[in-house]
């Protein structure tokens, strides 16, 4: 095809039959020389360069405070400044930094390429030779970073060169430059970080800005201003050197601190907004919209997510998550996603409330609505015993937290002490299909796989929700069954001013009867029926329901409840999956749940919350508390318990039975004995319970009296216990310092009063009176009036440290 010989320039060539001269070479390579060059000429294209300012997007709190104000679109594009609206110091120490020959070359900087080259070669750290103009090119015209790429990079640079003035060029990068921390161009660097135009910039702070395009990411202020200071000393010393600053400049420049404003000041209440603005994207006529956060609310939570991690961080809890909805509204005032946003070690920036985790017990409220609506009553007995239960995977064993058996349990004690055997038998009960439903209908939307998926675990919480649905089934529980959808936004305004229609939400609807709504409030707010689960902890001023939960495997730990104005619900653990160290639901979560729901309702601020109101449709009845029955004359103890209407129990109680039996003289005495049935013998025989000896003989039951008349007639203090200690705490102020105390009043009885040391403190009314604790011994008795006479309760003494 073709033949090469040497001649005059070394070379001959044939293509196509017809012979290339070296003559022929050398006049292509420059005419091909001279159309490069010529290229350079061609002007970059206008509209890639025009400036593309942006409108801000502001997020105000409820009552118009700032939470943040977005200065860039999503693109990058921000609020274009001229050169003129931005600090000569700004664009001198810009060229300092990035590109001290920018008057002199041409586009691309020979002597720097070469620098860059021969650094590469000789060492193992990267060099980098892109002037001004080339980072322009880069901007507007971002490609993979390949030799090609930068070759073309450079072209485009000496056609920028060609198009643009110098001081246009440096306006160009002034505006597309990264800051870091999601911003690009000068005028939103310098009111995020100094909260000032760019224009009033001093010289130190221009310095610092001009320290960040190098290494946005690297150089943040909010991780670690010190590399940031040091870089903005060497950008000092070579203004100085470039001859930009005079020596006193310098030495006041570099004297002078760098006040970077703190994040928070910048972006309240962040994972909020960022929700916010990720929903309005597709909405860009939106100027400004104002949210259902209350930013004096957040603020209070956020320290009090601190303060509490503080005190965990022993035992390997880095962090939590917090959400507050209003009921009346179902207003979000409060969402931190995370203790702190900006805690990179720690990955603050996830959100905690939408994050799927297992919620643990926490989700039991639930399914004891379902088996209520079915029919089950709060005085419905549950065996607390072994049991294996068939299930797709296999024979399931639960185990309770404690790890021990409590025999026949009420639901509302099953409930309220958060055991596990009786809530997977009432799921087994009830069928799991039913718990999927329910839970489904209650606005858990991560439920998507068949119920067999799952097993009778789910009823323990071993499925993934989110804990900003969990708190909103708790909402719909306090509304009395009702379930709203949460909101984010109370309105928004265009650019003009003019308001803009946001999105409809979901309807309302309800998800549970309202008399099961009462009865679950009712259980979770009850001190006395927690207590031998959890002791004293949550003991609020006001009612307050509440309930907690922990994963097995303490990656997991959630408090949820509400009061009559606010549901609150925390979850804390670690973001990495690691295991908290023994960090129980009231220790962990609970500690944060106590003191933001004190926080809610600080009586200098709104007062402590109405009592949850009484369902008139419920019937309230004494019932023994053992076996859950209408009780007798033989029944030790007695509880008042509400019933829908139609399942109340008509049954007397058949647990306690009266025998008589020899005595220790021979003579015969009566001895009350408690039968609990088959599947009870071997818990019964490990607890110790007694049983009649051979020669006792049951005595018939004396049926002619009405059944009010055999119950507990005269009043009882239920709560506190005889013996209890309680302890003050020394922070926590005097009037929070309360005890609930509970008691049991004749039906007939015309006025009651809590009297303490024999002097009467308060009228008891409903059964419940408020005692402030004060130190010492204190005697409790509770005095009623029946029928014009007055009776009085066994005294129960109670100390306080």
């Amino acid at each position: 095809m073709g033949q090469r010989s040497n001649g005059v320039l070394g070379v001959k060539l044939s293509w196509c039959g017809r012979r290339i001269t070296g003559h022929s070479i050398l006049i292509a390579v420059l005419c091909l020389g001279l159309l490069a060059v010529g290229s350079v000429f061609i002007p970059f294209p206008a509209d890639e360069l025009a400036p593309m300012s942006v409108h801000s997007f502001r997020v105000l709190d409820r009552n118009g405070i700032l939470l943040r104000e977005y200065l860039n679109d999503q693109q990058g594009r921000g609020q274009w400044r001229t050169l003129d609206r931005i600090a000569p110091s700004l664009a001198q120490a810009i060229v300092a930094a990035e590109d001290h020959r920018f008057a002199s070359h041409p586009g691309v900087d020979p002597i720097a390429v070469v620098r860059a080259v021969w650094s590469n070669l000789n060492s193992s750290r990267r060099s980098g030779a892109s002037t001004i103009t080339q980072q322009v090119v880069r901007a507007v015209r971002p490609r993979e970073r390949t030799v090609v790429s930068k070759a073309v990079e450079a072209w485009d640079a000496l056609r920028l060169e060609r198009t643009l003035s110098k001081p246009r060029i440096l306006e160009q990068y002034l505006n597309r430059a990264p800051f870091g921390n999601q911003l690009f161009g000068a005028e939103a660097a310098a009111r995020h970080y100094f909260g000032k135009p760019a224009l009033d910039l001093s010289v130190s702070e221009s310095a610092a800005l001009a320290a960040l395009p190098n290494a946005p990411s690297a150089l943040n202020p909010y991780r670690d201003p010190g590399p940031v200071l040091r870089r903005r000393n060497v950008i000092l010393r070579r203004m100085l050197d470039l001859g930009m600053l005079g020596q006193e400049e310098f030495e006041r420049a570099l004297a002078q601190p760098v006040p970077f404003r703190p994040a928070e000041a910048n972006f309240r209440a962040p994972h909020a907004v960022e929700y916010l603005r990720t929903a309005l994207r597709e909405r860009p006529e939106i100027a400004e919209v104002r949210s259902s956060i209350d930013a004096r609310m957040h603020a209070t939570v956020q320290s009090v997510m601190r303060t509490q991690l503080g005190a965990l961080a022993d035992r390997h809890v880095t962090n939590a998550a917090v959400v507050v909805i209003e009921h009346a509204t179902g207003a979000v005032r409060v969402l931190a996603g995370s203790a702190n946003f900006f805690d990179e070690d720690h990955q603050g920036q996830v959100n905690g409330t939408m994050a799927l985790r297992q919620p643990g017990s926490s989700i039991k409220p639930l399914t004891y609505g379902a088996a209520l609506s079915a029919g089950l009553t709060a005085a419905t007995i549950i065996p607390d015993v072994a049991v294996q239960i068939a299930g797709a995977n296999g024979a399931y064993a639960p185990e309770n937290y404690d790890r021990r058996f409590h025999g026949p349990v009420r639901l509302r004690t099953a409930l309220a002490c958060s055991y596990n055997i009786p809530a997977v038998r009432v799921a087994r009960d009830l069928g799991l299909q039913r718990i999927v439903e329910c839970y489904r209908a209650a606005g858990l939307t991560t439920l998507t796989e068949p119920a067999d998926h799952y097993g009778f675990g789910l009823t323990l919480g071993n499925a993934d929700v989110r804990l900003l649905e969990l708190a909103n089934a708790y909402a719909a529980i306090a509304r009395g069954g009702i379930w709203k959808p949460v909101t984010f936004a109370e309105d928004a305004s265009a650019i003009d001013g003019s308001p803009v229609l946001l999105p409809a939400s979901e309807s309302e609807r309800q998800v549970m009867p309202a008399d099961v709504a009462a009865i679950l409030a009712d259980i979770l707010s009850d001190p006395v029926a927690r207590r031998p689960a959890f002791g004293s902890s949550f003991s609020f001023p006001f009612a307050c329901a509440v309930k907690t939960g922990t994963t097995k495997d303490f990656r997991d730990n959630w408090t949820l409840g509400f009061t009559t104005r606010y549901t609150v619900g925390v979850w804390a653990g670690n973001f990495d999956g690691t295991p908290m160290r023994g960090v129980s639901g009231v220790s962990g979560a609970g500690a944060i749940f106590f003191d933001v729901m004190m926080d809610l309702h600080d009586p200098r601020q709104a007062g402590f919350p109405e009592p949850f109101p009484l369902n008139e449709r419920l019937v309230s009845i004494d019932v023994c508390a053992r076996s859950g029955l209408r009780p007798t004359a033989d029944c030790v103890t007695t509880i008042r318990e509400q019933f829908i209407p139609g399942t109340e129990p008509e049954a007397e109680c058949s647990v306690h039975r009266r025998f008589t039996e020899s005595g220790p003289g021979g003579e015969r005495v009566e001895r009350v004995y408690e039968f609990f049935g088959e599947e009870y013998r071997e818990w019964g025989r490990e607890e110790g319970i007694p049983v009649p000896p051979p020669d006792a003989r049951l005595v018939q039951r004396d049926r002619s009296a009405p059944l009010a008349s055999r119950a507990i007639d005269r009043p009882t203090v239920l709560q506190p216990s005889h013996g209890d200690h309680f302890k003050l705490d020394p922070v926590l102020r005097s009037q929070y310092q309360t005890v609930l105390v509970r008691t049991s009043i004749p039906p007939t009885a015309s006025t009651a009063d809590l009297v303490v040391n024999g002097r009467p403190l308060a009228k008891v009314e409903d059964g419940r009176a408020w005692w402030p604790l004060q130190r010492g011994v204190h005697r409790l008795e509770v005095q009623a009036v029946v029928q014009g006479r007055t009776q009085t309760s066994r005294p129960v003494v109670v100390t306080v440290e």
